[in-house]
């Protein structure tokens, strides 16, 4: 053959070459770059999101209770604080997975994709040597091992990236445990076998029952068969801006109801019990109608938030607060307006006042090692820094129950039940043997709390 001839030939053959495979190797190189792209996204979003639920939950534990824009981010459920950790650290593995078999599957030598394309590229004078892709490969060009002739930064590593994300896991989970709801101490609690000096039942009774049938309301009571009832709500109105709330006068059906209970009651709270009441206290903001017997309903509704009763039970005192912590958000037209955040600010600084008023006083109870329990509608979840004295200072009947979750709202609506609002808590000489929600069969959108509790 001559050398014209042969240059005829290598033409050819490179022309037919080009033609059958350069669109189909466009597009696998299209593809092949559209999966990088995505590869490299996931870490990075995985990355994106662990960062910024890492700074939320510093910024949580930091300013919760202390600033009143936190009150509407404090209105996630508290076990989200366990649950986002697990889920980025269950996304790193997975995405580690698919890298791991992506590698593999990568590895599988070209040839054995596409057997005749040594052929193919061997057409011609093999002293011609390396054609012009390999010739780039082997310079690190487009075409050759990824991330050649430049720098990779470091995010670009997947490993180092899913390990980032699994060490920002763990570093939020750690900083918001005490406010994920979780009780482990139920996993290993046993149950006391002997009874408690009394029984107490403490409930949000939601309006005191106006919306639902009396004598189902009257009987679910009665049924709790307990020594003591702490009852918050004891009111009628659905007005939550307030001009339509107006007190209740049941006190002759309840001294049908529970013959032989003594009965204390100060705007929307009351505190019955079948033992001797030897005194009673209004705690916090409510001092400032104590010596006002006449003072207006709603001035008193607004100031009485948590009423002390002291009872004598088997000789030993015992003293009782009745507690029902304003809501953190008022669920009125005001959210559709720009006045929420001055109804948001008025909160906070209501609700900061009731704390203090009542972490005040059981300063006072614990330094003379009084027996005290502390129980009602907190409104305000294991991830709100309000609880944050209450929790740290006495010890929490949930520790004697047996829900690893324990949770007391919403009982109307089940799918809602993620959070616990209500809290009982004691301290000095009180042990509290048993501990547990029971549900109120729809009476309110609370559970309430029962407790044995022992001198």
């Amino acid at each position: 053959m001559t050398p014209a001839e042969g240059a005829a030939v290598r033409a050819t053959a490179a022309t037919r070459t080009g033609t059958a495979a350069g669109p189909a190797g466009r597009g696998t190189k299209r593809k092949t770059g559209a999966d990088r792209v995505r590869r490299r996204r996931r870490p990075r979003l995985l990355i994106a999101l662990a960062v910024l639920w890492t700074c939320f939950t510093l910024v949580q534990r930091l300013l919760s209770g202390r600033w009143w824009v936190m009150l509407v981010p404090d209105l996630i459920p508290p076990v989200a604080f366990l649950l986002v950790p697990v889920l980025l650290m269950l996304g790193a593995g997975v995405s580690g997975l698919r890298r791991r078999g992506g590698r593999a599957e990568r590895s599988t030598p070209a040839a054995a994709e596409e057997p005749g394309a040594h052929a193919t590229a061997g057409c011609g004078d093999p002293a011609a040597g390396p054609g012009p892709e390999r010739a780039a490969a082997s310079a690190g060009g487009p075409g050759g091992p990824r991330g050649a002739g430049r720098p990779v930064p470091w995010f670009a590593s997947r490993r180092t990236a899913l390990l980032l994300v699994c060490a920002l896991a763990l570093v939020s989970a750690c900083v918001s445990w005490s406010r994920n709801g979780v009780r482990l101490a139920a996993l290993t609690h046993h149950v006391s076998s002997t009874a408690g000096d009394l029984r107490i039942v403490s409930w949000n009774t939601t309006w005191w029952g106006q919306d639902v049938d009396k004598d189902s309301f009257w009987r679910t009571l009665r049924a709790q068969r307990a020594d003591v009832y702490l009852l918050q709500e004891y009111l009628h109105g659905i007005d939550y801006r307030q001009e339509n709330l107006r007190p209740v006068d049941d006190l002759a059906r309840i001294h049908r109801e529970f013959p032989g209970y003594h009965v204390v009651t100060r705007g929307e709270l009351i505190t019955l019990s079948r033992y001797p009441v030897i005194g009673s206290k209004l705690v916090g903001t409510g001092q400032s109608v104590a010596g006002r017997p006449d003072a207006p309903w709603l001035e008193v509704y607004r100031a009485v938030k948590t009423l002390r009763v002291d009872i004598r039970v088997h000789g030993r005192p015992l003293s009782l607060y009745n507690v029902h912590i304003p809501v953190q958000i008022d669920p009125g037209p005001q959210l559709l307006s720009p006045s929420v955040f001055g109804m948001l600010r008025d909160r906070q600084r209501t609700r900061t006042a009731q704390f203090r008023g009542l972490n005040a006083e059981l300063r006072e109870q614990r330094a003379k090692g009084a027996a005290a329990l502390v129980a009602g509608d907190f409104n305000s979840s294991p991830a709100m820094g309000e609880l944050q004295e209450l929790r740290s200072t006495m010890r929490d009947a949930a520790d004697s129950g047996t829900d690893l979750y324990p949770h007391s709202w919403n009982e109307l609506v089940p799918v809602l039940g993620l959070w616990r609002l209500d809290w009982a808590f004691s301290t000095g000489p009180v042990t509290v043997d048993r501990y547990r929600f029971d549900d109120m069969h729809h009476l309110s959108d609370h559970r309430a709390q029962v407790l044995e509790v022992s001198l």
